[in-house]
């Protein structure tokens, strides 16, 4: 299952390659799952179906967050599951979304963008799991930056 989730995340990321990067900073959006977060240490504040983050540097939200500020994206979401990422699109009406999970959610929420035509941009997890997991922030930033001259 991994395998094919994978497959159709790499596939979505050629296809909407340049509609991504088309899109200004300011209209782009990060969503991120909660499981990035140092269990017992991060002090984001709970809020609903996600955090908001405390810039505390116990994990790599607050680098993302803070390159995101840095760039003017329209935000950064940290949703505590990929049946979130429906609203978040509804209420923040992103023109373009960078979205970081693994696999499985990843795939999933690659498919809930394309339902509501939006391009995105998926970065996968280096270590999946429930809580205390890790992405490459060197890929997250990359594809931050990523646009069209």
């Amino acid at each position: 299952m991994t395998e094919l989730c994978a497959a159709i995340t790499s596939r979505k990321n050629k296809e909407q390659a340049l509609p991504f990067a088309a899109v200004p900073y300011a209209e782009r959006l990060v969503i991120l799952p909660h499981c990035l977060r140092a269990t017992g240490v991060c002090k984001a504040e709970e809020r609903s179906a996600e955090y908001a983050c405390a810039k505390c540097h116990a994990c790599k939200i607050a680098t993302i967050v803070e390159k995101a500020e840095e760039l003017g994206y329209l935000g950064v979401r940290i949703l505590k599951g990929g049946s979130a990422v429906a609203a978040v699109l509804e209420d923040a009406k992103p023109r373009a979304v960078l979205g970081v999970a693994c696999n499985l959610e990843g795939a999933l929420g690659s498919l809930e963008c394309e339902r509501a035509g939006i391009p995105v941009q998926f970065v996968s997890l280096a270590r999946d799991g429930c809580a205390d997991t890790d992405v490459d922030t060197k890929d997250v930033i990359e594809t931050m930056e990523f646009r069209q001259l």
